[in-house]
């Protein structure tokens, strides 16, 4: 008879994400339960919950591009890194809810962290400029994905469809008291998402450049 896995950091995480991506309570009981060892056990490889979670938050942003492309511009290389960080979040939305009220100090965040600044860095942004452009670009990208999670595992067909409804009930609304909105209710959540993330992150970098 095979031996069971040893148990490591790394199945522990591995374990937790299984959890939340069945929409499963996540507690020492029941990782444990999944990875069929004492709940005790599991605190010899991290110190608390609290580490496991920010762990556990941390491995879906291993998949995002920071890499450093000196033939970039730095606005590229921040619309093309959050762009690829809000991808992520969209991408396992219940693992992501772990890092949108609060960065993980670990090593993948701490690479997205490190890259996003070494940009408004490169462009000449003195500190504090450059950790105030940091926080406008990172709490954009992470509050679009925060908000675009519930439709973001639809088909592009059903989104398109809820944009139209959205968009009849603002031109539904009484001319009087709405004016802008229903003379403007057609082009409200037009094109898709992603599309207006990245305008709106574009326009947020130039300006952030204007300063």
């Amino acid at each position: 008879m095979a031996r069971p896995a040893s148990l490591s950091r790394e199945r522990i995480v591995a374990a937790a994400e299984r959890l939340l991506e069945r929409g499963e309570a996540l507690t020492a009981r029941s990782i444990a339960d999944e990875l069929a060892c004492d709940p005790a056990a599991l605190y010899r490889h991290v110190v608390s919950m609290d580490e496991l979670l920010r762990l556990v938050g941390d491995s879906v942003l291993a998949g995002v591009d920071t890499r450093e492309r000196p033939a970039e511009g730095w606005q590229e290389s921040v619309v093309r890194i959050c762009c690829s960080l809000r991808t992520v979040h969209l991408r396992r939305p219940r693992i992501a809810a772990l890092v949108q009220t609060a960065p993980t100090r670990m090593p993948n965040e701490l690479r997205i962290t490190e890259a996003v600044l070494r940009e408004f860095r490169r462009a000449g942004f003195e500190p504090s400029r450059a950790a105030d452009a940091y926080h406008a670009v990172i709490e954009l990208t992470i509050g679009s994905a925060a908000i675009d999670a519930g439709l973001a595992t639809r088909t592009a067909a059903e989104r398109s469809a809820e944009y139209g409804r959205w968009r009849k009930a603002y031109s539904g609304l009484d001319a009087d008291g709405h004016p802008h909105s229903v003379a403007l209710a057609s082009r409200l959540y037009s094109g898709t998402a992603d599309r207006r993330f990245r305008h709106a992150l574009e326009a947020l970098v130039r300006g952030l450049a204007l300063d």
